[in-house]
């Protein structure tokens, strides 16, 4: 599924809240008046409330026109008041009611120039200029929406309802923007705060659903780091356990032999010393996978020629082979240079090597062939009894040894292949193992070549 960025997701929200403020802004422009719109308003209605107003009094006198305008000041909040051939000293209607001066200067300029005449500001105010039939003039002047105060009827009424609406609709849209951003975040606090108890299997994913945004991938990483550590852990354990079963054993066959020895029985001094040389080894080779577990910083890599540091090994692993007639060979190219730890690397090859020399059968041949293309690969393969299917997944991880080889090998550690595949991964190279047909093992190493 493709990622939908958290990015674009705040910009389209906040897109849409802009456009849902805009059009509302719009329709309360519509609704209660901007100068365009009122302009119109005031063209098609001003003269039409004014020929009502004149209609009224022809035809009622001055009863029916404060009827008239009551009306409408109670309906629409005009304000209206009518001339009868006024002049410019005139400051009352003929219902003797007082105009106020904001509307008056309309009415003068009405009568100065015989038009109407309108003007919209703070207040919108308005002159109609109308000829009876019997060719008397009058003046209708009118306060549409008149300001009665600073919170009157006109805000109340007219905008601050709609203001109400788009602050409301402004106030849900930002709180359906926070809910989406921090939803994830409170999953990964309560998620945070169950392992800090000590439940590491907690995860935070599921709780998100769908969701392929920034924050749904710092959630995989927080899964992915919640998982690295649960294996961690649990490798911790497992390696602890280990330990103290591997040590047991050394450990007790030392103190019977110190208890022979102090009877007079010299003969058990070899037996100590070989299960002293094993602890030892097994204290350096723990030591040693631990260091490659802690350390981070990425190795110093120095270009390395594989060929010579396996012609190096080749002559050690015959020296080692020759007692029980086990032979290795080599097929090299001519160079491969690889970039590493030279030391290391020659560490975990050996490792290997020496475990393919002590499961060969006598009288038979280990072969290491190198292949050196967009990564070396170097293949090791014996002819002894192999490993059992289900065993091969843990062939390289800590401790692990074959059961049914541990009769034949009683003083391995389970280390050595380990160490190698940790030397491997920290150069970015992998190992594998498989059985061959009809029998026997290969173990196959990859490392990136110079050229890759």
């Amino acid at each position: 599924m493709k990622s939908r960025s958290l990015y674009i997701k705040i910009f389209l929200w906040f897109c849409l809240t802009i456009i849902a403020s805009t059009l509302l802004v719009i329709f309360v422009a519509v609704i209660t008046g901007s100068q365009p719109f009122g302009r119109r308003w005031m063209a098609v209605t001003q003269d039409l409330y004014a020929q009502s107003a004149v209609d009224f009094y022809s035809t009622g006198g001055k009863p029916a026109l404060d009827r008239y305008l009551t009306t409408i000041r109670r309906s629409t909040g005009i304000e209206g008041h009518l001339f009868r051939d006024p002049t410019g000293a005139q400051s009352t209607d003929v219902s003797a009611q007082y105009v106020p001066p904001h509307a008056a200067h309309v009415f003068t300029e009405a009568l100065s120039t015989n038009e109407s005449a309108a003007r919209l500001g703070r207040y919108w105010t308005a002159a109609s200029v109308i000829t009876a039939p019997d060719q008397t003039r009058y003046f209708f002047v009118m306060e549409a929406f008149p300001l009665r105060g600073f919170l009157d009827g006109t805000f109340l009424t007219s905008m601050a309802p709609r203001l109400a609406a788009g602050l409301l609709l402004v106030a849900i849209f930002c709180l359906l923007l926070a809910r989406h951003i921090t939803r994830p975040i409170r999953v990964l606090q309560s998620a945070a705060a169950q392992m800090a108890a000590g439940d590491l299997s907690v995860r935070t994913l599921p709780a998100l659903g769908s969701r392929t945004d920034e924050l749904a991938a710092m959630a995989a990483a927080f899964d992915s780091m919640a998982a690295r550590i649960e294996t961690l852990l649990h490798m911790q354990r497992q390696m602890l356990a280990d330990i103290s079963h591997e040590l047991r054993s050394p450990l007790t066959r030392i103190s019977v032999s110190l208890e022979l020895l102090r009877r007079g029985e010299t003969d058990v001094l070899e037996t100590m010393q070989q299960d002293l040389d094993r602890l030892n080894q097994m204290i350096g080779q723990v030591l040693e996978l631990t260091r490659f577990d802690l350390q981070q910083q990425p190795l110093a890599r120095y270009p390395v020629d594989l060929v010579s540091l396996l012609e190096d090994l080749l002559d050690s692993a015959n020296h080692e082979g020759r007692a029980r007639g086990v032979t290795v060979t080599l097929a090299v190219p001519p160079t491969c240079i690889i970039p590493g730890d030279e030391t290391l690397l020659r560490s975990a090859i050996e490792n290997i090597i020496r475990n393919a020399l002590q499961h060969a059968p006598p009288v038979s041949t280990v072969t290491l062939t190198l292949t050196c293309a967009a990564q070396a690969t170097l293949r090791i393969d014996d002819t002894g009894p192999g490993v059992p299917a289900e065993a091969l997944p843990n062939l390289f991880a800590p401790f692990f040894r074959v059961p049914q080889n541990n009769s034949a090998h009683p003083h391995g550690t389970g280390l050595g292949l380990s160490i190698s595949a940790r030397i491997l991964e920290r150069h970015g190279g992998t190992v594998t193992a498989s059985n061959r047909a009809p029998h026997g093992l290969s173990v196959i190493l990859t490392l990136p070549s110079a050229d890759s």
